[in-house]
């Protein structure tokens, strides 16, 4: 969806689709009277994987390769080689002023990232050793957030020169990462597992520390503080030099009953998530308060099943 337009762009999918799977359909939900729906097409080699309009900016995501295009000529701007995506990986900063878009680039573990406001364009960052299996870039296009497919990782990097800020630990078993997402001021970070967690971090410090003292001051009092290993308890342990010891974990958690959901952030320390299932869950954290989030409301976004609904 275009902003909060009518303007959409669709891809055909399930066992019976409306629309080729690799064509993309730029779509008028109100078109003006005696004018068709469909306003534009672009057709592909491959399945469409993935897509992203913003601005005056489309991307289409396949397999192996990522396109750009003129959103209002949908000419093509732009083509470029990615490692296997299968799953159509992509992060688009969703802010107005700033466009900055990230993708797996062509060996695994690296990122490639395109400021469309820039003639200088970020570095490539080999963000980890196996695949990416998730990405997130931030509403102002200034950070990146990663994870492979171990998902047991959450790595930050600063958009304009790649330097890795800091790794929050999700867990220590693997298991894919669905979504990580930013919250509109910087603050936290958000991640939800194929485990049937959502895990929410701090940032403020790491901010504070790479930008100046002074990055969100007077919020620093309320800071959460993310959770430490047990182990560091143990006096002998600190000092070791060790990336487990050594890491943050989440200071909020929401358990959920599935295991695949796609997450962001609202007002007021709010979350909601929804899940594979059409499932949705809002929640509130307590920054002062590290532990379980509780529930506060349940709902679908339709009812296939005679669900009554919450």
């Amino acid at each position: 969806m275009l902003n909060t337009t009518n303007i959409l762009a669709l891809v055909g999918g399930g066992k019976n689709p409306k629309f080729s799977i690799n064509k993309i359909i730029i779509w008028d939900d109100q078109p003006a009277k005696n004018r068709d729906n469909i306003i534009g097409e672009l057709r592909f080699n491959s399945q469409i994987l993935n897509v992203k309009i913003k601005m005056d900016r489309l991307i289409g995501v396949c397999q192996t390769k990522i396109y750009i295009f003129n959103l209002n000529t949908l000419e093509t701007i732009d083509m470029f080689e990615t490692f296997d995506n299968i799953n159509g990986i992509v992060g688009f900063s969703p802010g107005e002023l700033i466009s900055v878009l990230a993708f797996p680039y062509e060996s695994k573990g690296k990122v490639k990232m395109i400021n469309f406001n820039s003639l200088a364009q970020p570095p490539i960052i080999p963000a980890h050793e196996s695949k990416i299996a998730c990405l997130c870039v931030n509403r102002n296009g200034t950070l990146l957030a990663t994870a492979s497919d171990k998902g047991t990782l959450i790595r930050i990097f600063a958009v304009k020169d790649g330097t890795l800020l800091t790794e929050l630990r999700r867990g220590t078993k693997n298991t894919e990462i669905n979504c990580i997402v930013f919250d509109e001021f910087n603050k936290y970070v958000g991640a939800a597992s194929g485990m049937g967690t959502v895990h929410i971090f701090s940032i403020v410090s790491t901010m504070k520390n790479y930008y100046d003292e002074n990055y969100y001051s007077d919020q620093i009092d309320d800071e959460p503080k993310n959770q430490k290993s047990v182990f560091t308890k143990f006096n002998f342990l600190q000092k070791l030099n060790n990336s487990y010891l050594n890491s943050e974990w989440s200071f909020s958690k929401l358990r959920l009953q599935e295991h695949k959901s796609i997450i962001t952030f609202l007002y007021n320390n709010t979350l909601c998530a929804i899940t594979s299932e059409a499932k949705g869950y809002l929640t509130n954290f307590d920054p002062k308060k590290p532990g379980d989030c509780d529930k506060v409301k349940e709902f679908y976004l339709y009812d296939t099943s005679n669900k009554k609904h919450k």
